[in-house]
């Protein structure tokens, strides 16, 4: 028997993964087993640090629109093989026969794999086991309420607790899910789940970090911070390290790499990257939960420019609620260009003072425990 089943599934970028990894690392401390059931696409710079992991038939977004899903070939997913991957989830589910089954986003996200976390859930609840779900401060706006209904009907039927990874004191899950306080009594906060990043106030800061999270979708804007460099009055002649993320597309880092001007190293991925960030005198990056607890742990200046394609609001959303604390400095992906880009860069300040809870994966792995030691009394905390 495994304590903890977690079933997560990335489409596009990692970011899933990531805070996934985070809360593994935090239950294991607890001394809890944990046992990983991925459906994305498998990644060498993918470390969930579990006890067990178990791949099921990978797929990922047919585009940045999100249009549709394709296997590990390309090819457009069919009824047959969403049989199949069904049946393989159960069997992962059977084989880990977990006390607590946590799901990462459904059904507040992921509704396009209805077809097997519904019967997983069916099961579960059928066996007694504890389900709960795992998901971020802020959802991507609906243009229909029926979905958003659905995403309420499904929770209250299907699950025991809803785990929040954010901090009321800054907005609640009810900013962007109409239907919150029908779920109030399911609802638990944990904080922001964010990396330890130690800081060493002794070392002088030098440099400017541009990273582009996983990398499928920053292209924009690594082209405009290479271009941009020449173009800062304060830091055109500063070291420049740019990672564009393990998926980036070769072709076009073979492009640039060729290119590259002096003065920039270019990384596909650092293993240093948030000491990296600690030092740097600006972070440049997408608006990504994952990247904005990276800057907000690392206390550094900072520069975001939100992901928006395919109807995704979730970045620009709350990048404009930090840009109002005066906490990030804010350029929407409408005006990247280099020119502009320098010009943010340059006026980039230290984060205005602000309380923030980043301890979301230490006390996410505290509830989740509780749960399972049969001490769950709602809001922990």
């Amino acid at each position: 028997m495994t304590d903890v089943m977690i079933y997560v599934q990335h489409l596009l970028g990692i970011g899933h993964v990531r805070r996934t990894a985070l809360l593994v690392a935090e239950m294991r401390k607890l001394g809890l087993t944990v046992g990983v059931v991925s459906g994305g696409i498998p990644d060498d710079a993918i470390d969930f640090g579990a006890d067990c992991i178990i791949q099921l038939p990978a797929c990922r977004s047919a585009d940045h629109g999100f249009s549709g899903l394709v296997d590990q070939d390309g090819k457009p997913v069919d009824d047959a093989w969403k049989d199949g991957r069904k049946n393989a989830l159960l069997a992962a589910y059977q084989k880990l026969s977990p006390r607590l089954l946590l799901v990462e986003m459904f059904p507040f996200g992921r509704r396009a794999f209805r077809f097997e976390l519904l019967p997983l859930l069916e099961q579960a609840g059928q066996e007694g086991v504890k389900r709960v779900c795992s998901v971020r401060d802020l959802l991507v706006r609906k243009n229909d309420i029926s979905k958003e209904r659905w995403m309420r009907d499904v929770a209250l039927s299907h699950f025991d607790r809803v785990l929040v990874h954010g901090d009321p004191a800054v907005f609640g899950f009810d900013r962007s899910f109409p239907f919150a306080a029908d779920l109030d009594d399911m609802l638990d906060y944990t904080g922001y789940v964010a990396a330890n990043v130690k800081r060493d106030n002794s070392v002088s800061r030098a440099g400017v970090v541009v990273s582009a999270g996983g990398g499928a979708v920053g292209a924009d804007l690594i082209q405009a911070a290479i271009a941009a460099r020449p173009l800062s009055a304060k830091y055109a002649k500063a070291r420049w390290d740019i990672i564009t993320g393990p998926h980036f597309p070769a072709d076009t880092f073979a492009h640039l790499a060729v290119n590259v001007p002096d003065g920039i190293t270019l990384h596909r991925f650092l293993p240093d990257f948030r000491d990296r960030l600690a030092r740097a005198e600006v972070s440049v990056s997408q608006a990504g939960y994952n990247t904005l607890m990276d800057v907000l742990a690392a206390g550094v200046p900072s520069v975001m420019v939100p992901f928006a394609e395919g109807g995704e609001s979730e970045q620009s959303e709350r990048a404009a609620i930090f840009a109002d604390k005066g906490i990030i400095s804010l350029l929407p992906a409408s005006q990247l260009c280099p020119d502009e880009l320098a010009r943010v860069i340059d006026n980039a300040d230290f984060p205005k003072e602000f309380e923030l809870l980043l301890d979301g994966a230490r006390i996410g792995a505290a509830k989740i425990r509780a749960i399972i030691m049969g001490k769950d009394h709602g809001h922990l905390g």
